[in-house]
């Protein structure tokens, strides 16, 4: 009779910890996960114990421990949110009992409800929805901003608009100015850095107006060019300048 009843104690006790349920609050207000728990105690408890106390306390502790895990998860990735709770759930951790201390660990399978799998579908539509109008804001701006990067641009639209007066132009300075901020407008993380490059030698060369100081920063590229041993993009750039730099480039040749 003693055996039946530590028997039945103990066939109790893993009824109720065996496979219970749990409902868990996602990061998304109003969605929530449905999660199947299994436990397990190690060592099982021995003696005479209540299965109804123990089982309340275990269920108690993993439904914490599980609604811990997920609460900042998006129920949109359902894996990820899975793999984390379950991780949290493997891990031991001590319940002490009447006259021992076990560890309980679980294993977990995370789901969603039908109506908060509907939540969720509507969810990743206006996600979806709102990512192309984002993309497609971004795409104007972008065209927008390389459009009027050069002063020259800005002039040209300021002349289309209502009221303008041909005689009556913007400052160049103020032209460049503008047109130097739009040269900054953020780019995509995902840029070619020789894009990126060219959007800073743009803005350096710019810093210096006059001729002389131009053809003296080309022919310093150029000479970078040349000691990198790349002399055919060297002669391009000289070529930009016109004869005067290519004579003047040969005439330092010769000098050394």
């Amino acid at each position: 009779m003693r055996h039946n009843s530590k028997r039945a104690r103990r066939k109790q006790l893993q009824r109720k910890i065996n496979a219970f349920t749990a409902v868990l609050r996602s990061s998304r207000p109003g969605i929530h996960y449905t999660a199947t728990i299994h436990a397990t105690l190690t060592p099982e408890p021995t003696g005479l114990y209540d299965p109804d106390e123990i089982a309340d306390r275990v269920r108690t502790t993993l439904r914490i421990r599980a609604s811990t895990a997920v609460r900042d998860q998006d129920p949109i990735d359902l894996p990820a949110a899975q793999d984390i709770c379950a991780r949290q759930l493997r891990m031991p951790q001590e319940l002490d009992l009447p006259d021992q201390v076990s560890r309980v660990t679980a294993s977990v399978h995370l789901g969603l409800a039908v109506e908060d799998r509907a939540a969720v579908e509507e969810l990743l539509t206006a996600v979806r929805a709102q990512g192309v109008t984002d993309t497609l804001a971004r795409q104007r701006a972008q065209a927008l901003a390389k459009e009027l990067a050069h002063p020259a641009a800005l002039l040209a639209r300021w002349l289309q608009q209502p009221g303008a007066h041909i005689t009556q132009p913007p400052d160049e300075a103020d032209l460049e100015a503008l047109a130097r901020r739009l040269r900054g407008y953020p780019k995509d993380r995902d840029e070619p850095v020789e894009l990126q490059l060219l959007g800073i030698l743009r803005d350096f060369l710019a810093e210096f107006p006059k001729e002389e100081q131009k053809r003296l920063l080309v022919m310093l590229l150029a000479n970078g060019m040349r000691a990198a041993r790349k002399p055919g993009h060297a002669d391009r750039v000289e070529a930009l300048m016109g004869p005067v730099l290519v004579s003047e480039t040969v005439s330092s040749k010769d000098a050394r």
